[in-house]
């Protein structure tokens, strides 16, 4: 399985779950676009991998970033409020589907860090 495939079932998979109530997911790219059209977007970015062979097995993690991008907002109360509620829900985003795609491909999410960014030289 290549990783495009994996990211690209990691994008269908947080694109098909509700969204935390009040708010609505817009679009998810498996692949980093040129720009934003809409937001709140998710934007996945491949990291390093780790390949495990032994017992004639291969296992192999592939790190993921995920990357929530919402407008602006100049209350920072209200950002942070936001960026709560999204991170909680990417956290709970794969529980009960720890396989994507059909495959044996488990998904977890290990980590989480909040704060703004800059994508195609508008600030989020």
């Amino acid at each position: 399985m290549t990783d495009l495939t994996i990211l690209d079932a990691i994008a269908d998979r947080l694109q098909s779950v509700n969204p935390p109530a009040g708010y609505q997911l817009r679009k998810c790219y498996a692949t980093p676009p040129e720009g934003l059209p809409v937001t709140p977007a998710i934007v996945l970015f491949p990291g390093g991998d780790q390949i495990t062979v032994g017992n004639g097995n291969r296992t192999t993690v592939l790190t993921v970033t995920v990357v929530i991008y919402l407008l602006p907002i100049p209350r920072m109360d209200e950002k942070y409020r936001d960026l709560y509620t999204w991170r909680a829900w990417v956290r709970t985003a794969f529980d009960g589907a720890v396989t994507i795609s059909g495959n044996a491909v488990q998904v977890a999410v290990t980590g989480t860090t909040l704060g703004t960014d800059t994508y195609a030289d508008q600030d989020y």
